[in-house]
């Protein structure tokens, strides 16, 4: 079939929007495309499952450090395996559960790898959209990458970008870049990341339901180090392997060598296990883990262990300025960095590590070191990369807070129509989401709504 458009979702929700809006960005001549939807096979790939048969023999899927470097093919489905084993919360429950889990997840993996090569084989198609490639999808993502097809995606911070060369894990991050920032530039800049750290919780919208507690705390000046939780169930591995397989492996790591030093630590979760307006069954269930953890934690002085959601720059306006970060990933270590705290945080990372902004690691002995080392002997964020990552993240029209990011787009449109109101207390990404699948006339909307993709 000529001008065959393959996709992993076309639903009747905001995903009509971005396939179409991927249609458009290929449909530059006008020609008819035909958009279809990958199937999953009923069976899987026999030699996928005798190969991990052999692993099974050799243990392999008995340690998590030997199952990420797993491969076939090329493919490192290892990883994915992972990543797709521990977003469910019954793998964190029992061993039983979570060998079930991890099996379950190999035999469709065997069904994915046998999808994929199937269509190569049996369709003649050179673009595909594939949605959530930090999961089992990443399969698809690797398979067509090696066939030289055009990949479509999207996912924080990035708009729908399009590839035909990079990894999953670089399509996640902010782009680097190497440019000096001067004179008015610098100024824009700074204002802009003063607004957002300066009250977060108002300009990211998934933070806004979030109800923030008034709670006081004692004596936070004496505190050496504090620790930011991240979600235990949601993108593990996303931005590649650093030694640990999933964010509550290394925050228990993380804990047990600094109490080895008896240093003072805060640990602080992360709000959306709080945010009970808008919390999915994920959040219920990272929150659920950080309770279990927090009990398994035995009292000391030397920790506080905050289990509620503190806004965070009530917190750190309390604590000593040599008061070190400590961050696997995420948007934490740039609001840590603008108020000039030193970061620690993991090399596979939203933010590229040449960047120079955080003390960073590649795997658990680099890691251990820097745990180990003293306020003076860890460096502070390079200035200039700070604005440029700022620059990327807050000032690029093409990012998730740009004017062409397609939700921004679509929420313009929606507001002129008046089909979403701009005085709605609920008034955010959510609103315009819950609309657009309710409406009946997307195709309407669809044809009047244009975003630059970029190619990446």
């Amino acid at each position: 079939m000529k001008n065959l458009f393959l996709t992993t979702r076309y639903t009747d929700d905001i995903y009509q929007l971005i396939i179409n809006l991927c249609v458009k960005d290929i449909n530059k001549k006008n020609k008819e495309i035909n958009i279809d939807v990958i199937k999953l096979k009923k069976f899987p790939d026999i030699f996928f499952l005798l190969i991990c048969f052999k692993y099974l023999l050799q243990g392999k899927f008995f340690d998590k450090q030997k199952i990420v470097l797993l491969e076939y093919k090329k493919v490192n489905f290892g990883k994915k395996l992972l990543s797709i084993t521990y977003r469910n919360f019954n793998s964190y429950v029992s061993v039983l559960n979570y060998f079930y889990t991890l099996f379950k997840n190999v035999y469709i993996i065997g069904k994915t790898i046998k999808t994929a090569n199937y269509y190569v084989k049996n369709y003649k198609f050179k673009y595909v959209y594939i949605d959530h490639i930090e999961y089992l999808n990443g399969i698809y993502f690797d398979i067509f990458k090696s066939k030289k097809k055009t990949i479509y995606t999207n996912h924080y911070p990035n708009n729908i970008i399009k590839t035909t060369n990079k990894n999953a894990e670089t399509t996640y991050k902010i782009p680097f870049k190497k440019k000096k920032i001067l004179g008015k530039q610098k100024k824009q800049i700074k204002k802009i990341a003063s607004r957002v750290y300066g009250s977060i919780e108002n300009h990211l919208p998934w933070m806004r339901h979030t109800e923030w507690s008034n709670k006081e705390y004692k004596d936070l000046y004496k505190y050496d180090y504090i620790i930011y939780a991240h979600s235990f169930t949601d993108y593990q591995l996303g931005y590649g392997f650093d030694g640990f397989t999933n964010t509550l492996e290394w925050l228990i790591f993380t804990i047990e060598e600094l109490r080895k030093r008896k240093v003072n630590f805060i640990v602080k979760p992360h709000p959306n296990f709080y945010n009970e307006k808008n919390m999915d069954i994920f959040a219920k269930w990272d929150k659920k883990i950080y309770l279990i953890l927090k009990k398994k934690i035995r009292n000391s002085p030397n920790i506080l262990f905050l289990d509620e959601p503190i806004l965070n720059r009530n917190l750190i306006s309390k604590l000593n300025k040599k008061c070190i970060t400590i961050s696997k990933h995420g948007s934490i270590q740039l609001e840590m960095i603008h108020h000039n705290f030193k970061v620690i945080s993991s090399n596979s990372n939203l933010i590229d590590s040449r960047y120079s902004l955080t003390n960073s690691w590649k795997n658990k002995i680099e890691y251990k070191k820097l745990l180990n080392k003293k306020w003076n002997d860890l460096k502070f964020g390079n200035k200039n990369n700070f604005l440029i990552v700022n620059e990327l993240l807050f000032m690029n029209k093409n990012s998730t807070f740009g004017k062409n990011f397609f939700l921004n787009v679509l929420t313009k449109y929606m507001l002129k129509k008046k089909l979403i109101s701009k005085n709605s207390p609920n008034f955010e990404y959510l609103e315009t989401l819950s609309r657009f699948s309710s409406l009946k006339n997307k195709e309407d909307i669809i044809k009047n709504i244009n975003v630059p993709i970029q190619t990446y």
